[in-house]
């Protein structure tokens, strides 16, 4: 097993380098504002400073679901809410309900993985982010508690959205953080997630091997569930990007285990 954790961290070396070599997402270039008020928001906000302080014991990093994750979900979904607001409003959406909307959102994001390990880990999810904003005593409405925890229950992926979520701010919440974790099925995947998971599930390489065809099909198959207006447009570019680099990175693997 070690030399097969040895060979892991080399591929996701390769794939680093790979990754290094292709263009950046068009969403972070054509909203790079945007992008950068949801990042400065997740640094400077007390409520999610503290979430974010509060659960970072609770979040385990070996499964390719951690902080890392929970946070570059929350900066892309901070910056849909942003985008899906202006757009919807012609430009002229009220500053202080788009800041609202982005704190629900990025608050939901950081907390939506809380629970990935185990079976139903959207519902598990859900049901913690409810209690755990409640019991801390966090300065959310009881509507907006269950708006973060409906998001939450909602984001995981190929599962069609339920009939909770019935009204245009309650999609706009739950669209956007479905959509921002699937962003990250593109080049995070291979700079980060399925390295995490593999060594956490000790596959051996054969097996990992064998199932390749099926991810990058499984991966394929996520442009089609983007939410929003914005994700449906730019969506299947972080995914583009992601196919490229899991067709590079196959040819390596033929090359030297094949």
């Amino acid at each position: 097993m070690v030399f097969m954790k040895t060979v892991y961290l080399q591929l996701r070396e390769d794939a680093r380098k790979i990754v290094a070599g292709l263009p950046e997402p068009k969403f972070y270039k054509v909203f790079p504002d945007e992008v950068a008020a949801a990042k400065k928001m997740l640094a400077s906000d007390p409520i999610l400073l503290r979430v974010a302080k509060e659960i970072t014991p609770l979040i385990e990093d070996d499964f390719g679901h951690g902080m890392l994750h929970s946070i570059l979900v929350s900066q892309d979904a901070g910056a849909l809410v942003q985008v899906e607001m202006n757009r919807h409003h012609g430009g002229t959406a009220p500053g202080e309900e788009i800041k609202r909307n982005m704190l629900l959102a990025q608050t939901a994001a950081l907390l939506h993985d809380i629970k990935r390990k185990e079976k139903k880990h959207a519902e598990k999810g859900a049901v913690f982010a409810e209690s755990f904003l409640k019991k801390e005593k966090y300065p959310f409405s009881l509507d907006e508690i269950s708006l973060i925890s409906a998001a939450i229950r909602e984001h995981e992926a190929f599962k069609q959205k339920s009939n909770s979520i019935k009204d245009c701010k309650a999609s706009l919440i739950s669209d956007s953080l479905y959509d921002a974790d699937k962003f990250r099925w593109g080049l995070d995947n291979f700079t980060h997630t399925v390295w995490d998971m593999v060594i956490f599930l000790k596959t051996p390489l054969n097996e990992f091997i064998k199932r390749y065809p099926g991810g990058m099909k499984k991966i394929s198959q996520i442009k089609d569930t983007f939410r929003t207006n914005t994700g449906k447009i730019y969506g299947p570019d972080f995914i583009s990007l992601g196919l490229a680099t899991g067709e590079r990175l196959f040819q390596i693997i033929e090359k030297k285990y094949i």
